[in-house]
């Protein structure tokens, strides 16, 4: 992309572009723990060369009459030391990089606005930068992908490219349920939950299903199990929004935001049906929402509205209006997301240097996003809730299944230790429980930024 070049945003992009300046705004986080504190001077080496493979990411964002647009970014964003927290926003002038890469001890973080591109886009810019770190850093042999589809198809609006006006349709959802309790919005949790990826394989094998359906249904009983009474008998379901990469059914390469969303749901009744039943349920829509004919006609409809002619014409500050209501009510007919990156392949070369790879949100509610590394399957958890009970009773479903769990929090150590005697104190006092520590196979550890 040349320097003076600019692009259109993607649908998904102008959605997510209403969001500029606010104190709300969807970033992905995308981090490697690696086997040694990280080297700054090698890192911003990888991160300047990244950038000449993948420019579309060093971009601005611009407002025009109609519309905003994406601009390139004037030089390569400087590495810095980690100082804020997890998804923190980037946007706050027409000068902001909406990327943003950091470095805290042995971790690398990189972090890309929605408006920019999608989980799946970031993660092969961010594959592509720890390959060039670990060459950089040790000089060792590493066999980078290439990447040489041109510009055009790397920032291609896919949407727009695959848009059929009569074949767009909506989605009819049930009532959600909407997650009560406290909330703190402006110091939103992000937890990394760690499971061996073989021992819940294996879990979802044996029940009948695949390891998305087992998470899933994991999710809805964890939301269940906090439901209260008058919810259930209103006959409120949880709906959990599930992003499906689109590249696949339609031969796309493009870098930008290109997902349609699933829906699947659970109405909990007067009796709660077991895991394996929930997860078999789970497994069954998500092989009717997840035909390509299906994910079609919804995405379809996301463009469609956009194309209105009324709205193409207004001026850009009422099109955000516009939008940002659109998504509020969206959010309002969802309960929770749960994304799932599956297995991420490292440049080959990098794997005796990367220990982990987690995946992460920012949120106005609480969200899920797994990835599979090695033996290491990482579940991101994104809450505003000041309760932790879903992700306490999701980690505990599977203890009892027998896998192994490492919890991080991005808390200091006072504050978890805090937090666990303030539960503690509740079992023991509130609920009459005998002393017991944390479930089977828990180990919590803590940092500043999810580590």
């Amino acid at each position: 992309m040349a320097r003076d070049s600019w692009y259109r945003l993607d649908n998904v992009g102008r959605f997510y572009s209403a969001q500029a300046g606010h104190t709300a705004q969807t970033v992905f986080r995308i981090a490697a723990d690696m086997t040694d504190e990280v080297d700054p001077d090698a890192l911003q080496r990888a991160l300047d060369q990244a950038l000449e493979v993948f420019p579309g990411f060093n971009v601005t964002l611009r407002a025009g009459f109609f519309w905003h647009y994406l601009q390139q970014a004037e030089g390569t964003p400087c590495v810095q030391p980690e100082d804020l927290p997890p998804c923190s926003p980037m946007h706050a002038d027409p000068r902001s990089v909406l990327i943003r890469v950091s470095y805290h001890a042995h971790r690398i973080n990189v972090e890309v606005s929605h408006m920019v591109s999608d989980g799946r886009g970031t993660m092969e810019l961010f594959k592509t930068l720890v390959g060039l770190y670990v060459r950089e850093r040790y000089g060792a042999c590493v066999e980078l992908a290439p990447y040489a589809r041109e510009e055009a198809h790397k920032t291609e609006d896919s949407f727009s490219e695959n848009y059929e006006r009569r074949a767009s349709a909506s989605t009819p959802k049930p009532k959600a349920y909407r997650i009560r309790g406290w909330r703190e919005k402006a110091a939103p949790e992000y937890m990394e939950v760690h499971l061996s990826s073989s021992a819940v394989y294996a879990a979802a094998k044996g029940m009948g299903v695949g390891v998305t359906a087992l998470l899933i249904a994991a999710i809805m009983c964890a939301v269940r199990d906090g439901m209260p009474a008058r919810d259930r008998a209103r006959g409120r379901a949880i709906c959990v929004t599930v992003p499906v990469d689109l590249r696949r059914f339609f031969g796309s390469e493009t870098l930008r935001n290109f997902f349609g969303l699933a829906y699947v749901s659970c109405a909990p009744g007067a009796c709660d049906e077991a895991l394996a039943a929930v997860a078999a349920d789970v497994s069954r829509q998500l092989g009717a929402v997840t035909e390509p004919a299906a994910l079609k006609k919804r995405m379809n409809r996301m463009v469609k509205l956009q194309r209105n002619a009324a709205l193409r014409v207004a001026p850009v500050f009422l099109k955000d209006a516009v939008l940002g209501l659109a998504a509020a009510i969206a959010e309002r007919e969802v309960t929770t997301t749960a994304s799932n990156l599956g297995r991420v392949e490292m440049p080959r070369g990098t794997e005796p240097f990367v220990r982990s790879v987690v995946v992460l949100t920012s949120t106005t509610g609480i969200d899920f996003v797994m990835s599979t590394y090695g033996d290491d399957l990482s579940v991101g958890v994104s809450s505003v809730l000041v309760s932790n009970d879903i992700q306490r009773r999701f980690v505990r479903t599977f203890s009892a299944l027998g896998a192994d769990v490492a919890i991080d929090v991005n808390r200091s150590g006072e504050e978890v230790d805090a937090a666990l005697r303030q539960e503690h104190m509740e079992r023991v006092f509130l609920h009459h429980e005998d002393e017991r520590g944390v479930g089977a196979g828990e180990r919590f550890s803590s940092g500043g930024d999810a580590r």
